[in-house]
């Protein structure tokens, strides 16, 4: 499967020189759809970053249980104005 027929980006989080956070949804084997939180390197001026795939930048998705670690927490990796988007869509994931 290519990662176009198994990952929609849904919002770019988080985008610094060297990486960017985002959440998307990822089809699994099943071919169901979940929320997962991704990431990628950006890589230098010119670059398209890592990974990629067939010349096109690709996210990797972060395992569920990371996902507290962005959550929990005040932190710069998901804006204030956007944290409670990004746990309502992970609330089947995330349980607190």
């Amino acid at each position: 499967m290519s990662p176009v027929s198994t990952w929609q980006l849904i919002d770019v989080l988080h985008e610094a020189k060297w990486w960017s956070m985002a959440i998307g949804r990822w089809r699994d084997d099943e071919g169901n759809w979940r929320p997962v939180l991704a990431q990628r390197w950006n890589g230098d001026e010119g670059s398209k970053g890592n990974p990629i795939s067939r010349g096109y930048p690709t996210w990797f998705i972060l395992p569920d249980e990371t996902y507290s670690l962005y959550l929990d927490q005040e932190n710069e990796f998901i804006p204030t104005e956007k944290r409670a988007f990004v746990k309502d869509i992970l609330r089947s994931i995330v349980k607190k």
